[in-house]
This record gives structure tokens, C-alpha cells and sequence, in this order.
């Protein structure tokens, strides 16, 4: 058990390694390529080499949630389209769940302004936007 509520099953399908982090390239099941960034270290010790099956891990307070298509161009590599399940309003923060392709779910964990401001509810189309440094790589 992890305390980081996103934990996606994929499979690497390239590492590049550099002189201090590797990035380390994966699919989901729904076809998504989702990158991540380690120490060359932690891609040794892991043994992440293509083909291997691994679990990422990243907290849901690291999704930044984006609604409709405003033509920014962002440095974060990871931006996965989805569908909003269902919005909870806390007494600070909203939780929005979201299906990516191939049935993967993401929590993502935004202030109630923010949900407020994107008017989110069940069904809108968003894009969940997560830092490849924010990702743990489970082996």
C-alpha cells in the first residue's frame, strides 16, 4: 500500500540516461506514454530497462487539472486527456477524478476556487497535466 493515490501499471518502452537522471518512457494500458524522471541510480538499482512492467506513482496534490484549449504550450511532457467522473467539494479543496484512456482513473486534488473558476463537473473533457519529476517509478 502507498499513500500516493495515482498508481498507473505500464511498461517502458525506452530509457535515456543521462550524467545524473535518467528519463524513463513508458505506455499505459490505454496507449498514453507517460514519462519520468529518476536518478541514473535509482534506473540502475530498479533495473528499469525497456520492456519491463513498473508502477508510477505520483501524489494527486502534483495534477494540475486544465479545461478547454487555451494554446499554451507547457514544459510539463506529461498531459493526458480524460473525462471528470466526479467533483467533491471539500472545505479547502475539491477532489476531481479523472478516466484517462483505457479505463487508468486519476485523483487529483485542486482548491475549490479552482474547480469553481473551470466550473468542473462529471463528464467535462480536461487534461490532467503531471511534471515528470513528480512521478515515482515501482518496480
Amino acid at each position: 500500500m502507498f499513500s500516493a493515490r495515482n498508481q498507473l501499471s505500464a511498461q517502458i518502452t525506452e530509457v535515456r540516461e543521462g550524467a545524473v537522471n535518467s528519463l524513463v518512457v513508458a505506455k499505459l494500458q490505454g496507449g498514453e506514454t507517460v514519462k519520468a524522471t529518476v536518478t541514473v541510480d535509482s534506473q540502475k538499482a530498479l533495473d528499469l530497462v525497456a520492456g519491463k512492467k513498473v508502477v508510477y506513482l505520483f501524489k494527486a496534490s502534483y495534477i494540475i487539472v486544465a479545461k478547454g484549449e487555451n494554446g499554451l504550450k507547457l514544459s510539463a511532457t506529461n498531459q493526458l486527456k480524460g473525462k471528470v467522473v466526479k467533483v467533491v467539494e471539500g472545505a479547502v479543496n475539491a477532489e476531481v477524478d479523472i478516466e484517462i484512456a483505457g479505463g487508468d482513473k486519476l485523483s487529483a486534488i485542486i482548491t475549490n476556487e479552482s474547480a469553481k473558476n473551470l466550473a468542473l463537473k462529471a463528464g467535462d473533457e480536461v487534461t490532467a497535466i503531471i511534471k515528470a519529476s513528480h512521478i515515482i517509478i515501482g518496480a
